[in-house]
Formats: C-alpha cells, sequence, structure tokens
C-alpha cells in the first residue's frame, strides 16, 4: 500500500471526493484509509510532518511500500511557474541556523530539486538565498523523505507550483485556490498510478551480477556492514541521476585501486571509493568540503592532522599534533592565532561565497 502524505485537507481535497477514504482511530487525527492506500495530512512545517510519518510508518509499515509526499510548493527558478507540476529528484533542508547537508533522492528522473525551509520564505532575499540550493522551497518534503530513508521505504514527490515563495498573502491565496490545485494535483497522480499499471509484471530474477554484487565481491575491497548499506544508497542514487554508466563506475575503482593498492587496506580502500563516488552523488558537499579545507590551510601547513564530519551533519573540527618541544609549540599557537573558526561556522550556515 501506499502511504500519501499532505501538508493540508485543502491540498488532498479531490482525493476525498475522488475516494472512499474512512478515518483510521490512531493516536492523532489525520489518517484516512481505502483499500489501496493511507492518507496522512500533517500539518504545515517539518516537525509534524516528520513525527506523524515516523509514527504512521512505524505503526504499519509491513503494509506501506511507497512514500509519496504531495503537495504545492514555492518556485525559486523562472523556468517554473504558478500552476506547473513537478516531481521533484532530490530533497534538502535549510533552517534557521545552518543549512542540512543531507539530502535524499527519489526514484524520479527529472532535473527539479526541492528544498524545504524550517520557516516561512518572507523575503526576495530569503527566495534568493534558497534558489542557490534548489528550484522549489516547501515546508515538509525533506522531514518526509528522511522519514522514508529511515524505514527503507520508497519515497516520491509531487508538487504543484503555487506561488513564487515570497507571495505576501500565501496562506489566503492557498486556500482560495486550494479546490483547483488539489483537482491538478490529482489528475497528475491519476496518470502516475496509470502508467504503473500499464507495466506489465515481470518475474522477479535475482541477479548475481548487478554492479552493487561486483563491488561487494571485489577481491581488493572490504566493505563493513555499514559501508554495505552506503554503497547501495550510493548506487542507486547514481542510477537514479544517470550521473556516470557501470563500466564509469569500474573504472573509478581500478584507478584508485591503482593508486593506493600498495599503501591502503581493502576496508581504506572501500573508503576512498565510496567517498568518490558520494561527492559525485552530491556535488555541493564537494564545494563544502573545499571550503573547509582552504579554511583549515593554516592548521594542516602547521603540520596538524585535522578532520570534521565526512557528512557534514556535525559542526566540529579535530586537532591532533604532536608537541615535541617549544619550536612545535610556538608552531601550532601561531597556526591556532592565524585559524578562524568563524569561517567554518559560516560554511555550516550555507555561506559558500560566490562558488555556489
Amino acid at each position: 500500500m501506499k502511504l500519501l502524505v499532505f501538508a493540508h485537507r485543502g491540498e488532498a481535497q479531490a482525493f476525498f471526493n475522488e475516494w472512499e477514504l474512512v478515518p483510521v482511530e490512531y493516536y492523532f487525527t489525520g489518517l484516512f484509509k481505502n483499500k489501496n492506500s493511507y492518507l496522512l495530512t500533517t500539518g504545515e512545517g517539518p516537525k509534524d510532518a516528520s513525527e506523524k510519518t515516523v509514527a504512521v510508518l512505524s505503526s504499519f509499515k509491513n503494509e506501506i511500500t511507497e512514500l509519496i509526499n504531495i503537495g504545492i510548493a514555492g518556485s525559486l527558478t523562472s523556468k517554473l511557474s504558478v500552476g506547473d507540476i513537478a516531481w521533484v529528484r532530490s530533497s534538502y533542508a535549510q533552517n534557521a541556523e545552518r543549512s542540512e547537508f543531507k539530502s535524499y533522492t527519489t526514484k524520479n528522473h527529472t532535473n527539479i530539486d526541492c528544498i524545504t525551509a524550517f520557516s516561512r520564505v518572507a523575503s526576495k532575499e530569503d527566495r534568493k538565498t534558497l534558489s542557490a540550493f534548489a528550484d522549489i522551497v516547501d515546508r515538509e518534503l525533506w522531514s518526509i523523505a528522511s522519514a522514508g530513508h529511515l524505514f527503507k521505504i520508497e519515497t516520491s514527490a509531487l508538487k504543484l507550483i503555487s506561488d513564487n515563495a515570497d507571495s505576501v498573502d500565501m496562506c489566503k491565496l492557498v486556500k482560495d485556490e486550494a479546490p483547483a490545485m488539489s483537482k491538478k494535483l490529482f489528475l497528475e497522480f491519476q496518470k502516475y498510478e496509470s502508467k504503473i499499471a500499464a507495466v506489465k509484471p515481470v518475474k522477479l530474477v535475482v541477479k548475481t551480477d548487478s554492479i552493487e554484487d561486483y563491488f561487494l565481491h571485489h577481491p581488493k575491497f572490504y566493505f563493513t556492514t555499514s559501508q554495505m548499506r552506503k554503497l547501495s544508497t550510493v548506487l542507486r542514487g547514481l542510477s537514479l541521476k544517470k550521473i556516470v554508466s557501470d563500466v564509469d563506475l569500474k573504472k573509478i575503482a581500478n584507478e584508485i585501486i591503482e593508486a593506493n593498492a600498495n599503501e591502503k587496506t581493502s576496508k581504506e580502500l572501500s573508503k576512498i571509493f565510496l567517498n568518490d563516488l558520494s561527492e559525485r552523488l552530491n556535488p555541493l558537499n564537494t564545494k563544502i568540503k573545499e571550503k573547509i579545507n582552504q579554511s583549515l590551510k593554516p592548521l594542516l601547513d602547521s603540520g596538524a592532522s585535522v578532520s570534521f564530519d565526512p557528512e557534514l551533519e556535525q559542526e566540529y573540527i579535530q586537532i591532533n599534533y604532536q608537541v615535541r618541544n617549544t619550536k612545535d609549540q610556538k608552531r601550532l599557537q601561531l597556526a591556532l592565532e592565524q585559524f578562524n573558526y568563524q569561517k567554518i561556522k559560516d560554511i555550516f550556515a550555507g555561506n559558500l561565497g560566490n562558488d555556489v
């Protein structure tokens, strides 16, 4: 069964009109069901969307096989106008203090990315800032996609452009136009369902020669359990975005092995390979890491070993330095004086200068 998640009942109005939905007795209101789907209305904002989606997935995880967020979004680009419909490729998030660099990729082969804002976009300046990261902005998708990722459930998102993200009275606009917008969303969803139904079922054959199996059984690689999960996720994302072919993936692996085979263990080679693929999947993360390394230059030049969270989820740096004499101590003191941690904080807050 599918779980369709909406922020507001107005967005789901056409679904209620067309389907025979009955309320589900649950811990909170807003959950409905018919013979094919669950329908959940969470209320506006990432917090409610996250909590309620996680709760429903936890309770009905044995029934739900697909998660779809349906609703409105604001346009951040001139290529999308009010009334346009878009299936989303990837979702990002921006809260009041920092950017959430962890992204979630859907199965949809589009070029539209969405950023979830933790507060309403109230000005053209806010819109300009967010436009550096995505094409549209909403208030819920990233949290819903995060819940789907947690439960390993395939997630999609269908968005209708309701405004230009900085409309003065967006709430009134959405309320007035809700019936028409909901109908448009319903018709697009019907097309999606028809397309799925038109695909003839095929006998499931477990392949032993998939690209993932190729790397898992490669004699030069050793993947830990967590690395296996990451490999599966990254390979799926690269396939969906059509960034590299299987032939290219094997070539990348061979180049890494040839460059490091004499000095790296199989586990270390796997880590290097995964980092390379992750950077290809999320080039924005590569730019962020480059900026961080530039800011760390005074420490690195002093001979210190400096690291930071490779997933960019935690805001910290770790410094290791051997002090063997007073000269080493003075070198470290000078490096710390030249190092500006505020630059690191600015980068984690999403300020990448003119490189984005």
